[in-house]
């Protein structure tokens, strides 16, 4: 049994929902809704709606790594839940007791309709209405965004047909749980942010970096864009979103030390930066976000791969100084064999995930890359560079493919466990075929009841597991509308 309660900043509405899951739920206002101040509260709760808790972006890709040596010394360390997802079990997923992704993401879809359903109806000025109105018709695009690069076929014509999800448009809990098609979906996404381009606000607003604005609308395009493949409107966007005025890169060579922690038996001290310390009251205005989005994971421990450590510069380059811990399991009590930890904010748990002024540069130089403008690209990607080298060094190719290499590579170093999901599954269908990625897997035999230590087990991401599983409490729930992937 789930119960969730939501309670807005001006105490006026009261949302419950009981026994059935989350897409069945009735919702019941407690509360009745009479200005738009209520409405505004409700956006403005700013740590519900930018935290995504993403378990299979965290583990299910080649930036993580959990070797069976670490495994096996220190069981207790990892969770039967994140190990299904690390191997990307699908029956394992599926049958997990809750999925904390669909979950957060449809309440706040909930709640967008919540706000949508009344905010013609409510007292207020003119300018706050509208304002609210275009907030709450691109929270939902950016959820049904999330949604569908997790829970649908990666965008390309021939999966168009294929299953979409289940299009909340109110807040009638006996709304059709039917998924609509691919198509449908990604329509529906569009048809929301060209309402949310409504908004007056021509620029983010650094004092509320959740409420949305025309260079915050122009970032997301360029990262939707950029994933169905039509590069030509993501450059475009990149460049718009890149004339902000009030959004800019964080030189990471100002960044100061954090807290140190010190370890005995053996001895060992675990130097942060910093933003390990920053919570929400920081964090939420990091300078480089057009729009607030943070991916959470609870156990405070994003574990890098030995492939994701050997690209960084372990000399020069400082997202490997201040976010790349040696031996940081140490945490975790983990000491043998040493881990490394990568940890941004709030002591390892929170990692930034809406657009930024460091994607849009590599979404520009990707494109420009992939068009064959070498000398472009490269200019972008090096503007970044500089502002995340104690010692620069500029990135150089001597043509189209070692380009995108670079770019690529740069890209990885600085969104790891954000991005990889997504970049795998949207490489899966390019046809370019240096972009074919496999992830393997050599741990033990993982099943719904626990790891099989006595059987050593390689696994492969193969292409029909970078769909995730609908939860099955979910699929039950629903009372046969809404249908399962295919797997």
């Amino acid at each position: 049994m789930r119960v969730f309660t939501y309670i807005g900043l001006a105490a006026a509405i009261l949302m419950t929902a009981s026994c059935k899951k989350y897409l069945s739920e009735e919702p019941k206002k407690q509360a009745s809704i009479k200005t738009v101040d209520q409405l505004e509260a409700l956006v403005d709760n700013a740590t519900v709606f930018s935290r995504e808790e993403n378990y299979t972006a965290t583990y299910a890709t080649d930036d993580t790594e959990i070797s069976r040596e670490l495994y096996k010394n220190n069981v207790t360390a990892f969770t039967v839940n994140n190990l299904q997802r690390y191997v990307s079990s699908p029956e394992g997923i599926e049958n997990l007791a809750t999925d904390e992704l669909w979950t957060g993401e449809y309440k706040k879809i909930f709640t967008a309709n919540v706000i949508l359903k009344n905010i013609d109806l409510v007292s207020g000025d003119e300018a706050s209405r509208r304002r609210v109105k275009a907030d709450a018709h691109f929270i939902r695009a950016m959820s049904y965004w999330i949604l569908v690069n997790n829970y649908c076929a990666p965008y390309v014509a021939a999966n168009m047909n294929s299953l979409g999800l289940p299009l909340k448009r109110s807040v009638d809990y006996e709304e059709s749980l039917k998924r609509a098609t691919l198509k449908e979906t990604y329509d529906f996404i569009l048809a929301d942010i060209e309402e949310a381009k409504k908004v007056a606000e021509a620029d983010v607003d650094p004092r509320k970096t959740w409420r949305v604005s025309q260079k915050a609308i122009s970032a997301f395009m360029s990262r939707y864009y950029l994933f169905t493949g039509d590069y030509d409107k993501s450059l475009a966007e990149s460049n718009n979103a890149l004339a902000s005025g009030t959004v800019s890169l964080v030189d990471y060579n100002s960044l100061l030390p954090g807290r140190s922690v010190s370890y005995s038996n053996p001895a060992a001290t675990l130097r942060y930066s910093e933003l390990n310390d920053w919570n929400a009251a920081k964090y939420l205005y990091w300078n480089e976000l057009y729009y607030s989005r943070y991916q959470y994971t609870g156990a405070q421990w994003y574990i890098p791969s030995s492939a994701l450590v050997a690209l960084y510069d372990q000399t020069n380059d400082l997202r490997y100084k201040h976010l790349m811990i040696p031996n940081g399991g140490r945490r975790f009590s983990v000491v043998t064999p040493a881990a490394y930890r990568y940890t941004m904010f709030t002591d390892g748990s929170t990692l930034v995930s809406g657009p930024t002024r460091a994607e849009m540069l590599l979404n520009k130089a990707e494109v420009l890359a992939r068009k064959g403008d070498v000398q472009n690209a490269l200019s972008a990607v090096n503007t970044l560079r500089q502002k995340r080298m104690s010692t620069y060094s500029a990135l150089t190719a001597a043509n189209k493919d070692e380009a995108i290499k670079q770019v690529l590579a740069e890209r990885r170093r600085e969104l790891p466990f954000v991005m990889r999901w997504y970049d795998i599954r949207r490489f899966s269908v390019n046809d370019y075929a240096a972009d074919n990625i496999t992830v393997k897997r050599d741990f033990y035999q993982v099943s719904t009841t626990g790891v099989n230590l006595s059987t050593p087990k390689t696994y492969t991401l193969e292409s029909k597991h970078l769909v995730v599983p609908i939860n099955g409490v979910e699929i039950d729930a629903s009372k046969g509308q809404l249908q399962q992937n295919p797997y």
